[in-house]
């Protein structure tokens, strides 16, 4: 059994690192230490475990299934260790460190590298590891932190907190909709080329609320299934179809002429982004701290705001 006492939990930092870096020379740099030390300390803990958890290169290096078992031990280990340094030091003010970030592609389209200066201008030692995905993320196999759920919450030990709502409306082009006419009722969707998103599977129905507030599940076809939303957002702008977009995208698309409404007056069903966090890990000051920009990006982006203000 490795024994797990202060001296030893350097090379379960390191052997985490080089998991999630994918390279020896990555994981150095990021540890602030010489390839040769990281080296040393995978193989004195390989040793003292009595197994090879990586297959390792001058180039890069995988992960055996033992050492993929070892590291979400590893991981649950430093995150709760985090944890247990932040609730007795909570006076701690400074942000710093790592938080590891899963958003959704279209955040790209929508400005949030460019959102991101002040975040990181104001905290000046975290930093943020990003990966754009539309699919549900494995937190706790992939070291995660943070990641933007859409839709109905996994059942899960997961800590949510609530971002934002999307009010999806329906849009075209306005050169699509001179080619093909423009709808009249839901049912009119069937024979229309529609921008179809489905990451786990095709989507061949979708919920349409009218103005009364009553839902038609109405057939949909089109030629386009994107598995992102960057892709599904540029095939409705290059007249590909008709898709659901955020209604604010959507008004600031019709501002300058690129989109135009489809069915005024109904709209896709909303769905709520949520923040999911590993249990334990929402106490983090860095991880708080980064959920709390991201909700306030997402409901500037996202969320409508009353005519008059409020």
């Amino acid at each position: 059994m490795y024994p797990v006492a202060l001296e030893n939990l350097k090379d379960l930092q390191v052997f985490v690192q080089a998991v999630e870096s994918k390279n020896l020379a990555a994981a150095a740099r990021t540890l602030g230490l010489a390839p040769s030390i990281v080296s040393r300390r995978l193989a004195r803990l390989e040793r003292s475990l009595g197994v090879r958890l990586l297959q390792r290169t001058t180039r890069s290096l995988s992960i055996t299934d033992e050492g993929r078992a070892f590291y979400r031990r590893c991981r649950n280990i430093l995150s709760e260790l985090d944890a247990a340094e932040t609730e007795v030091a909570p006076s701690q003010s400074e942000v710093i460190g790592t938080v590891r970030v899963v958003v959704p592609s279209s955040t790209v389209v929508h400005g949030i590298m460019q959102a991101l200066h002040t975040l990181l201008e104001a905290h000046p030692h975290l930093t943020l590891q990003i990966r754009l995905s539309d699919r549900p993320a494995d937190l706790q196999s992939g070291g995660w932190d943070v990641a933007v759920h859409v839709g109905t919450l996994p059942d899960s030990t997961h800590i949510s907190r609530r971002l934002c709502r999307i009010s999806p409306c329906l849009a075209a082009t306005p050169e699509y909709l001179a080619r093909h006419g423009i709808p009249k009722t839901p049912a009119d969707l069937a024979n229309h080329r529609c921008v179809r998103f489905g990451p786990d599977r095709n989507q061949d129905f979708w919920s349409v609320v009218d103005a009364d507030g009553m839902t038609d599940r109405v057939p949909i076809g089109g030629q386009i299934i994107c598995e992102d939303r960057v892709a599904s957002s540029a095939a409705v702008r290059a007249g590909l179809g008709i898709a659901a977009i955020p209604q604010s995208v959507l008004r600031r698309a019709e501002a300058d002429g690129t989109l135009s409404e489809v069915l005024p007056g109904s709209r896709a069903e909303a769905v709520t982004l949520y923040a999911l966090i590993p249990s334990g890990r929402h106490r983090v000051p860095r991880i708080r701290v980064v959920v709390a920009w991201l909700a306030t990006f997402m409901q500037d982006l996202f969320e409508d705001k009353p005519s008059g203000g409020k």
